[in-house]
């Protein structure tokens, strides 16, 4: 008898068990996120990342901006609860239109430097091909200033960053500002010209700074920036997009292995995440599997 009344018990036990209600999980803190896109030559791949971001990275009550080459845009609730398809091909459509209007002004800055890099090389390895008015020295200064204007391009900067990610500082949730940074080429003289240039104690220190040694200056203070970005606190992720597409022609070279430097060890520091890929939509692929 006791152990009949032992056993029912245990029965009763063992259902309330299974009866007992289950807590419902805590919703999920919503994400402020920021887009950064920092194209100017091409807008290959734009879309299929514009479309990601709504259809798999936005969840309901997140936050986003998204910065193109030209202007900001910000999506406040009531836009983001239009239908997708409609704010995908619209911001999709805007960025390419202003991308397309940026690159206006950097193809004319990569024009002057092709016509300076190929005086320059016309002047140390002559073959007749490149009519030039001007002495070598002249080249140099011309080249120099337009490398500076080519830089004064981007819009990815400390005045430009600070501003934007200040938009969500007080918001409740995650906070993600991602970068992603089309990889920067210039033109420089041909590697013939590049030899003989070397070798001409006038021009060799010059023309080693400036076609042969990679720009890692920090392009703003990179340890006040981070400071500013914990504070927040602000995750930021970058995305290096290496396209095969560019409007130079001829020998190129890298010129962006500052913006690679300065992003990627913010991200670090930020517990962001650094992507190098042709296609920007796998950039915020890594990105999106480190948040799930």
């Amino acid at each position: 008898m006791t152990r009949r009344i032992v056993l029912v018990l245990l029965v009763a036990l063992a259902i309330q068990g299974f009866a007992a209600p289950v807590s419902p999980a805590a919703p999920a803190a919503p994400r402020n996120l920021i887009v950064f896109f920092e194209f100017l030559d091409n807008a290959n791949g734009v879309e299929e990342a514009v479309e990601f971001v709504f259809e798999r990275m936005l969840r309901p009550g997140d936050q986003l901006i998204i910065q193109s080459p030209m202007r900001t845009y910000g999506f406040s609730a009531a836009t983001l609860s239009q239908p997708k398809a409609e704010l995908i091909a619209l911001t999709g459509k805007r960025l390419r239109n202003d991308i397309a209007r940026a690159a206006i002004g950097y193809k004319q800055v990569i024009r002057d430097l092709e016509t300076a890099a190929a005086g320059i090389g016309e002047h140390a390895y002559p073959t007749g091909t490149v009519d030039t008015n001007k002495d070598m020295n002249e080249l140099f200064i011309f080249y120099r200033q337009e490398l500076g204007n080519l830089n004064q391009l981007r819009k990815v900067n400390a005045d430009s960053l600070r501003k934007l990610v200040g938009t969500f500082r007080g918001h409740e949730g995650e906070n993600h500002l991602i970068v992603l940074f089309e990889r920067e080429f210039r033109p420089i003289p041909r590697r013939e010209a590049l030899n003989v240039l070397a070798d001409m104690p006038v021009f060799a220190v010059q023309a080693n700074e400036l076609f042969a040694t990679v720009n890692l200056n920090e392009v703003f203070d990179i340890a006040a920036m981070t400071e500013h970005f914990l504070g927040m606190p602000l995750t930021q992720h970058f995305v290096y997009v290496t396209s095969k597409h560019t409007s130079a022609g001829g020998n190129l070279f890298e010129n962006s292995g500052d913006i690679y430097s300065a992003f990627s060890r913010l991200a670090k520091a930020t517990g962001g995440v650094t992507v190098t890929t042709a296609e920007p939509a796998e950039g915020l692929k890594a990105i999106l599997k480190t948040w799930e």
